[in-house]
């Protein structure tokens, strides 16, 4: 068990109760909503300037000084928390067929498609745990947020609707 994931968050399975396996949503696990996020750096922010007017009151200016380097640079960490919050990747067949998708990294999304005639999965990495969708010559790597064992399945599922695609193809 993961000593960080947060207790009341279950792992969504790679395919959703009623979905045909035609979408593969893979986003990262946040521990803290935006309005838990907001409310704990308020809390951090209230404390810290608590701290700072108490010293201040006493003619010690060098803990306000302290406590702003502090709200700073948890500020600067806390932004880069939200930023990348909804990392991730959503791998769809569109309704003309081709595969789509869609890779977001912090505020930057970009949008791929494959036919998936020709799509493969590629592993690499010391004990092959990266999972790469190819279509020569784009190479885009997958399920970068899951764990090793969900990027398995993903990659089962992926393999099984792919091999399902071609089948289909191949029959008109």
């Amino acid at each position: 068990m993961d000593p960080f994931a947060s207790p009341d968050v279950h792992p969504l399975p790679a395919v959703q109760a009623g979905e045909s396996m035609t979408s593969w949503q893979m986003k990262r696990r946040c521990a803290l909503s935006p309005g838990q996020l907001l409310l704990s750096y308020g809390a951090l922010v209230l404390f810290s300037v608590t701290i700072a007017l108490f010293f201040i009151w006493h003619g010690v200016w060098m803990i306000s000084l302290w406590c702003l380097l502090e709200i700073t640079v948890a500020g600067a960490l806390y932004l880069f928390y939200m930023a990348h919050a909804a990392d991730g990747e959503q791998v769809s067949f569109s309704p003309d067929g081709t595969l789509a998708i869609e890779v977001v990294r912090g505020l930057s999304t970009q949008h791929y498609c494959m036919n998936p005639a020709w799509a493969r999965l590629e592993r690499t990495g010391a004990q092959r745990q990266r999972l790469w969708l190819c279509c020569s010559p784009l190479r885009i790597e997958v399920a970068t947020q899951l764990r090793l064992a969900e990027s398995r399945r993903v990659e089962r599922e992926l393999k099984r609707a792919l091999a399902t695609r071609r089948s289909q193809g191949l029959q008109n």
